[in-house]
């Protein structure tokens, strides 16, 4: 824990002050998972924020915090631990958006889940928390950490939100929905190279426009339309889309061209499309890909890398995996089904 003090206090000195609320949320309970900080020259994000690294023999990976302003902080690990690890520490009120791994994610879920990855928020009240990670169980997240004094004063006075919007936006993240928007966000933050002078600027940017999606999601949610009371220019925009997409399921999507194809938000086009169509934009690509697959694999002469290329995949491996996701059985094994019945 000294080592950890002294390292805190240093980059206190290069980087920019670690706030209490900072501290309680994000480090605390580190050194109960024998995470320590990482080497000089040895961090994450050009040595910006904080790294820390298991201890030799309790797991491999890292974790990776950087306090974006004095109540809203980015969290980044990716961590595998060699034995069952468990913390228990005084987590301060906090409201958290992330996309995680299910060991990650399971505060927030409403059932299991077997997704790689979801899109997850939830609030935790001031007080004592604990929790076990199982060991060799994958543990990542990109998440957001916000504290009351963020969402209750700063945001309301720069966007105008009420914040029981902002948490009843957060909380309804049960890893059940997706908003790509968000995650792309997410994402866009967990891939950029943070630079000392102007990272807290930037993090501060995405936050900003991801509670704007998160939002905006709300909004259209809390409106609840039905197939019914959608509009017949929204309906036909879908319609229009969902013939393109079976046209064109095999050519690499882009959320923002369809937006704008259909003249609307990505997130009111991902919402609308699901409303209609009972699922989202890219497992209907998927299903497109997949039904399409099944039949090209009717004939023999065609090799898996032929039919990977044309249902839209660059690499056989990527087509084989997606396959087997969806179906159970490898592409392989689904020829030498069709043709043994």
């Amino acid at each position: 824990m000294a080592d950890c003090e002294n390292h805190l206090v240093d980059c206190k000195k290069e980087v920019m002050p670690v706030r209490t609320g900072f501290e309680q949320l994000c480090l605390s309970h580190l050194p109960q998972l024998g995470l320590k900080p990482a080497k000089k020259g040895l961090e994450e994000k050009n040595g910006v924020g904080f790294t820390f690294v298991p201890e030799p023999g309790v797991g491999k990976g890292y974790l990776w915090t950087y306090p974006i302003n004095a109540a809203c902080s980015l969290t980044i690990y990716d961590v595998v631990f060699h034995q069952d690890m468990s913390f228990h520490y005084h987590h301060p009120a906090a409201l958290t958006v992330a996309v995680s791994s299910p060991s990650s994610a399971e505060p927030a879920l409403t059932k299991p889940c077997t997704n790689p990855e979801n899109l997850v928020g939830y609030f935790l009240e001031e007080g004592a928390f604990g929790h076990t990670i199982p060991k060799n169980t994958p543990v990542r997240s990109i998440g957001i950490g916000l504290m009351p004094e963020f969402y209750e004063q700063q945001l309301p006075a720069l966007m105008g939100q009420e914040t029981t919007q902002v948490k009843k936006a957060a909380c309804a993240l049960d890893g059940t929905v997706s908003l790509p928007e968000v995650e792309s966000i997410l994402h866009q933050m967990a891939a950029y190279l943070p630079q000392a002078g102007s990272a807290g600027l930037r993090y501060e940017a995405k936050v900003f426009d991801l509670l704007a999606a998160l939002l905006e999601w709300n909004d259209l949610t809390l409106s609840a339309p039905t197939a019914a009371s959608i509009s017949a220019k929204d309906q036909e925009a879908m319609q229009s889309l969902k013939h393109f997409l079976l046209q064109n399921y095999s050519t690499k999507v882009d959320l923002q061209r369809l937006a704008q194809m259909c003249y609307m938000s990505k997130s009111k086009l991902t919402y609308l499309f699901r409303m209609l169509y009972g699922t989202t934009i890219y497992e209907f690509i998927l299903a497109c890909r997949i039904d399409r697959a099944k039949e090209l694999l009717a004939d023999r002469e065609k090799k898996l890398s032929e039919i990977a290329a044309l249902v839209g995949y660059e690499r056989q491996s990527s087509f084989s995996a997606a396959f087997h996701q969806k179906t159970g059985v490898t592409p392989n094994e689904f020829r030498r089904q069709f043709w043994n019945k």
